[in-house]
């Protein structure tokens, strides 16, 4: 009988325990999968970036190759000017 009684009394805490233990996994599960979500984002931010610095790295470069051709082009005129100014030819190798 006091066995029973015991039993009956220890019941709501063995119950509570088992409650609390399952609120702590469910709280775990969340927690991963919220950090999951974050992980996630960032490394599509980080993905999205690596693109966007590719990109520009291309167009700086591209941008570079018009701006060395035509300093090309600028010094060519420069030094056809200077000669046109001076009624000199250019001296050329045979």
């Amino acid at each position: 009988m006091l066995i029973g009684i015991l039993a009956l009394i220890a019941l709501p805490f063995l119950l509570l325990g088992q409650l609390i233990g399952w609120l702590v996994e469910v709280g775990d599960d969340i927690a991963w999968q919220e950090r999951e979500r974050k992980r996630r984002r960032l490394a599509a931010a980080e993905a999205e970036l690596d693109r966007k610095q590719d990109e520009l790295r291309q167009t700086i470069l591209q941008l570079a190759g018009q701006l060395g051709a035509d300093a090309h082009e600028a010094r060519k005129a420069l030094i056809r000017e200077s000669y046109l100014a001076t009624g000199r030819l250019p001296n050329r190798p045979e």
